[in-house]
């Protein structure tokens, strides 16, 4: 019995390093399948949900890129800019004058059913990673600034 013991413990102190040697994966991206959306943007779906909708997105805008104004109804969704620099707006119509923009790091919350926005591309390219919440709910802060 104490044999048995002493045994279980090696294989369990085995399998402890084997655990903690797991390494984080960098993906590379340009394997991955996308597809194009609003004529302007490649997607990239990272991450889904038990029914197979996209939860984690990669958007790739191309430098002179527009995505027209558009609006989808569903949960909020967060929007990180990656890289470049980001032109948006809100409304129906594109104004070029209105745009905003926003860099690096920037984070953009977009309602539910917060009417219709655009996106460009004025620069050079700009990826953006989009993660919808669903029927999750915002942190009381960033809901208190969203509601601004």
């Amino acid at each position: 019995m104490k044999t048995s013991l002493m045994a279980i413990g090696a294989l369990a102190a085995l399998a402890i390093p084997a655990a903690l040697a797991a390494r984080s994966t960098p993906l590379d991206l340009d394997a991955l399948h996308s597809d194009v959306v609003h004529d302007a943007a490649r997607r990239t779906i990272v991450a889904t949900g038990k029914t197979g909708q996209p939860l984690v997105v990669l958007l790739r805008i191309a430098k002179g890129s527009e995505l027209p104004p558009h609006g989808e109804a569903g949960g909020v969704r967060l929007l990180t800019v990656l890289s470049g620099t980001l032109s948006w707006g809100d409304g129906t119509q594109v104004d070029r004058a209105a745009e905003r923009r926003f860099g690096p790091g920037s984070v953009i919350v977009v309602p539910a059913r917060g009417g219709a926005h655009w996106a460009a591309a004025r620069g050079g390219d700009v990826l953006l990673q989009v993660v919808m919440i669903g029927d999750g709910a915002l942190a009381p802060e960033v809901a208190a600034q969203a509601a601004r």
